[in-house]
């Protein structure tokens, strides 16, 4: 439904108001805890005396969120049953949060005369109208004098720059007010009177002016019960409070938390019980055990409280307590943070350090838990025994017992109402237990898991089954020897390139091989209409290049057409360059980049050429090592023999272990780099070894002193290392005479500064 555009102001005007911030938000910095929850806010009736003060649910949360500030709300809707609900809900709220005391200044007078006309702000107001037709000329007197309060008991600018002057008008206003009241007939607007007056006096801390107020006013009105009686409490508490009056302050507090939704957070935040003396007046104040009930139930959201000693006060008193289910489902949601899926959470390290969680109590805390869910499914007393039952149920699967969660779940089924949803919350559940108890890979395991995550509407609905049976999996094909599959349950297949893992790789591929996939396995390498067989492929050749191992290398990409080569990058490794470049872009025209499998099927064919001098061995070791350099972490073809670099690789703390492997926390096991030269260097000097010509010495002796350097970068973190520079020494004593020499002077200032060193 559109929403009138006369309407839009008032809905922006209490936007503020109606969206509050959620209850329990707050800003923090460490990472937030990481656990598992299958117990639904739907479990809960949110209307329940402060719900969301007991269960930390952000679904209750934006169910508040959406029902706006209560305050407001519940004002609108006893002016609207006041008012024999005829004016609209929107127009009262419109003419109470955003008419000004002009406007009511007119409604008043075409009150008195007839001959006057509502202002146009007000024209189409239902409310306006309403009261114009019934005379309502006390209501309408009120409501200015509480716009003319407004601005003292409201964040304003009245108080900002003389607050004695504005001490001083608001007691000029409660003059004013009491000579309303008491010229007011109706006893509803009288209430409304003494509200603004005590108000008044509170917000200028006037604090035995409010107790005096309450005294003098409240037996004069004779009201039917009304929202405003317990705003007037919740001031007379708050002035109590101040006094130094905590017992009776507490009390008031707590029968307007169990009352009045409207002012149940301001009153929850107000209560303060300090000594076990305290506690105890207070307890005496109650008239009953509901009341007694209500203390019990505020002081169990302390921190420090033991929530099943209050529940166990409040069952002794009042066994169908709201509050009881309330602080039943906050155990439970404390208890499944710490128990379920803790063996298998694998952020569990994570959350034993910044949340001390699971407790050190944890077990004894179920149990205790289990006896009292025991006792008083025994007794008898509580109305709502399917929950009870369900959470029997649910307790004995957190502490491991399956076989009697089993059973107690049976019993709850036979108390469930069919189609409620209790009998959902049992399916779900059911089905994190299943997931839990599996110990064993096999066929038929691998196919009842694939048929929950494709074919289980509640694995969808509730999000949380995924990160359960993902951590699950993933500890139980680690502890059977599976780390292919243990893997694809915490990671996607892309994330391996980074430091490829030859025991994953080769499991996975024989998955891919696999010619009677499980369901399970379909599932995990699938990719469209076929599996990423040739990911894998690409990522072990690539491992095995990375360590040069060519030959098999070459071996494994045969293993998918050669017409997919091309997918895995088109390199050329054989552009020589004097000063290196690690982000060169393209090649020259008249050069035909190669895929992986036909640079694998060159580098061995110059390998076979140079062993059996069948072509030029000097430049055909030359050609290797080029492409092995510039293949390197080092030079622009990097991407040949490696998926990630990083420039913060060749940090001497993470060369220290000397694995070429650099913390990374974006990928599962750090990022591995080819820092190597040595065979690059070792194809260089055999090239020199080889070759008659000067010149074609001196070029292939300055590409092993670049070798030489980037071993030195890679190796200074070792004690005592010193650079050398045996390479620049040789061209220096055997090929200064030539063109390259000259060229290298020319073009390499690393070279020339140290030719020229002194």
């Amino acid at each position: 439904m559109r929403c009138p555009s006369r309407l839009i102001p008032l809905f922006v005007f209490l936007l503020s108001y109606l969206c509050p911030p959620p209850l329990n938000s707050n800003c923090r910095t460490r990472p937030p805890f990481s656990g598992y929850s299958f117990i639904s806010p739907l479990i809960l009736n949110p209307e329940l005396n402060g719900a969301p003060y007991f269960v930390d649910f952000e679904a209750l949360e934006r169910y508040y969120q959406k029902k706006g500030n209560p305050q407001i709300q519940g004002n609108i809707e006893e002016w609207h049953e006041r008012y024999c609900e005829v004016p609209r809900l929107q127009d009262i709220g419109r003419l109470i949060y955003q008419a000004s005391i002009t406007d009511l200044d007119q409604l008043e007078a075409s009150i008195r005369s007839p001959s006057i006309s509502i202002g146009y702000g007000l024209r189409d107001n239902s409310f306006a109208k309403y009261l114009r037709k019934n005379k309502c000329v006390e209501t309408v007197r009120y409501l200015i004098f509480a716009k003319r309060c407004e601005p003292y008991v409201v964040k304003s600018d009245a108080w900002k720059d003389a607050p004695n002057t504005a001490r001083r008008l608001m007691q000029e206003l409660i003059g004013e007010g009491q000579e309303a009241f008491r010229r007011t007939k109706s006893h509803y607007i009288r209430l409304r009177y003494a509200y603004q007056l005590i108000r008044l006096a509170h917000y200028s801390q006037q604090y035995q002016q409010v107790l005096d107020l309450y005294e003098d006013l409240m037996p004069k009105i004779d009201n039917d019960p009304s929202i405003i009686e317990y705003w007037i409490m919740g001031h007379r508490a708050g002035a109590l409070l101040a006094l130094g009056n905590r017992v009776e302050a507490a009390y008031l507090f707590s029968r307007i938390f169990e009352n009045c939704p409207s002012k149940r957070e301001s009153a929850y935040r107000s209560f303060s019980i300090k000594t076990d003396e305290e506690w105890k007046a207070c307890l005496v104040r109650c008239q009953n055990d509901q009341e007694r009930a209500t203390l019990y139930a505020i002081r169990a959201n302390h921190p420090k409280s033991k929530l099943l000693v209050e529940m166990r006060n409040i069952y002794s008193l009042a066994p169908n307590s709201p509050y009881l289910n309330l602080l039943l489902i906050q155990e439970m949601k404390k208890l499944e943070k710490n128990l379920l899926g803790v063996s298998f959470n694998d952020k569990r390290r994570r959350n034993e350090y910044y949340y001390g969680i699971p407790s050190k109590d944890a077990g004894q805390r179920v149990i205790e838990l289990q006896r009292f869910v025991s006792q008083v499914l025994n007794d008898g007393l509580v109305d709502d025994v399917a929950l009870w039952r369900l959470i029997e149920g649910y307790l004995a699967f957190l502490s491991g017992n399956f076989y009697d969660a089993s059973a107690a779940f049976e019993q709850a089924r036979q108390v469930i109402t069919p189609k409620s949803f209790l009998e959902e919350q049992l399916e779900v559940f059911k089905l994190a237990m299943q997931l839990s108890a599996y110990q064993k890979i096999s066929d038929e395991m691998e196919t009842e898991v694939a048929d929950i995550r494709r074919l289980n509407d509640l694995y969808d609905k509730y999000e949380d089954f995924t990160d359960f049976t993902d951590d699950k999996m993933y500890q139980l094909y680690t502890q059977t020897g599976h780390p292919g599959k243990a893997f694809l349950f915490q990671h996607n297949v892309q994330e391996l390139k980074p430091n490829p893992q030859p025991a994953i790789l080769d499991e996975l591929i024989a998955v891919c091989l696999k010619p009677d996939r499980t369901k399970l396995e379909n599932q995990l390498v699938a990719q469209g209409d076929s599996t990423f067989l040739n990911v894998l492929l690409d990522m072990k050749a690539t491992y095995l290049m990375n360590n040069y191992q060519f030959e098999a290398a070459l071996e494994t990409f045969k293993k998918m057409s050669r017409l997919d080569w091309d997918n895995f990058g088109l390199f050329y490794p054989f552009i020589e360059r004097i000063n290196d470049c690690v982000h060169c872009k393209g090649w020259p025209d008249n050069i035909t980049p190669l895929n992986k499998g036909q640079l694998l099927e060159r580098l061995l064919e110059l390998e076979y050429e140079a062993k059996a001098g069948t072509g030029n061995t000097a430049w055909n070791y030359y050609q290797i090592g080029l492409a092995l350099y510039n293949m390197s972490y080092f030079s622009y073809s990097w991407k040949a023999m490696d998926y990630y670099r990083s420039g913060a690789s060749l940090n001497p703390a993470y060369l220290k272990d000397g694995d070429e492997v650099t913390p990374n926390a974006s990928f599962p096991f750090d990022n591995r780099e080819h820092l190597d030269c040595g065979q690059a260097r070792y194809y260089f000097e055999r090239a020199r070894l080889a070759t008659d010509s000067l010149n074609f010495a001196a070029k292939v002796t300055f590409m092993a002193a670049k070798c030489e350097r980037n071993e030195y970068y890679v190796n200074r973190w070792r004690e005592g290392t010193a650079q050398t520079f045996d390479n620049f020494n040789i061209l220096l004593q055997n090929y200064a005479g030539t063109p390259m020499f000259q060229l290298f002077i020319d073009e390499c200032k690393y070279f020339k500064a140290y030719a020229l060193r002194e």
